[in-house]
Order: C-alpha cells, then structure tokens, then sequence
C-alpha cells in the first residue's frame, strides 16, 4: 500500500491540517468568519461557509482524530475505487463520496439550526463519516477497533447512527451530530446506489 496510490486522500488531509492551523494560529478573525453559523447562512447569505467550516477544527485533538479517521479508511477505499475503476476514475468517486458527504452534513446542520443566531460548527467530522459508512459498505463484517474495543463493521455503524441520534436529541457534549448523521447517511447511499457494484458487494456479505 503506498501513499501515493491515494492521492486525494492525502491531498485533503494535508489541506485540513493546513487550513485548521493557520485559522487557530493566525488571526482569530478568519476563525469566526469561516465557520459555519447556520443562521448566517440563511439571512446573511454566508453559504461558503457549508464547505469552509468542513476545513477548520476546534483544536488539536479534533483535527487529529478526524484526520486519523479519514488515513485510516481513507487510503484503503480511494486504492480499492482505483483498482477497480482506474486511477483517476476512483480517486474522482472518492472525491465525489467525499463531498457529497460534506454538503448534507453541513446543509443538514444548517437545517435543525438556523434560528439559532449562537450556534457554530467546525470539522470535517461529516465529510470522514461519509467516508466511514462507505468503506463500510464493501467491509462490513470488517473488525473497527472503537477505544481499543473490537468489533463488526456493521455494529459500528449501527451504534454510530443510534449515538448521533440520541445526541442531537439530548445535545450531547460540543459535537455536531448533525453533521455526523447526515454525513454518514449521505457517504453510505451515495456509495449504495450510485457507484456500480456497491450493492451488489454489500449484499453478498450476508448472503
């Protein structure tokens, strides 16, 4: 497996951790100014902020897991499309599976918030979700490790989705639910029902 054969992959992560340190060192400004305010969207027609807080994190610690998450199942699904597809073919559907995800997380977001003129989301937290879900489609009965936890790809994704819900139902913590939730389903779909043999593959792990 070499870096090189997952160069979009590489290519955002490098982009996020570039764009996450200059907004948290630099001047606070463009931190306030990119990230995503839901309410800003709507009445002050502020809409790149749906892809520009999806390259901002809120610390270190933030940026370093969803970036450990996205090399983690980024590389192997991004080298998988190429070997099916072609090398440029695979790396534009893992481009495409990528921000796809992006836009519901964040448009998902901005839907439940926009009365809110206080609320304020950063991360690619929705984008890497989408990646997740994908990779999971063609890995199912895969083992995740979750807090050094073993356990089915599948189980995973479920507890993932129960998680999310019952956070933005009780707002649990400073996480963006949201965007994980609608991330995740928009990855997961997206791969299902408009990438060939997606379907095909997912199913024949439990046939």
């Amino acid at each position: 497996m070499s870096l090189t054969d997952s160069p979009v992959t590489i290519t955002l992560i490098f982009a996020n951790v570039a764009i996450s340190l200059w907004a948290l060192y630099s001047n606070p400004i463009y931190f306030t100014k990119f990230a995503e305010w839901p309410y800003q969207i709507v009445y002050n027609k502020s809409v790149y902020q749906i892809i520009t807080s999806a390259f901002l994190h809120a610390n270190l610690p933030h940026l370093f897991f969803n970036m450990l998450a996205l090399f983690s199942f980024g590389l192997t699904l991004e080298q998988f499309w190429n070997s099916q597809f072609g090398f440029l073919n695979g790396s534009l559907i893992f481009l495409s599976v990528y921000f796809v995800s992006l836009l519901v997380g964040s448009l998902f977001t901005v839907l439940l918030h926009y009365k809110d003129p206080n609320y304020v989301a950063v991360g690619a937290s929705g984008a890497v979700s989408g990646v997740v879900f994908s990779y999971i489609i063609y890995s199912p009965t895969s083992t995740i490790f979750v807090l050094f936890f073993p356990m089915p790809a599948w189980l995973f994704a479920v507890l993932w989705i129960a998680f999310s819900i019952y956070g933005m139902k009780s707002k649990l913590g400073n996480i963006g639910h949201e965007a994980h939730l609608g991330g995740a389903a928009a990855g997961f779909l997206f791969t299902l029902f408009f990438i060939p043999g997606a379907m095909q593959i997912f199913l024949s792990h439990f046939s």
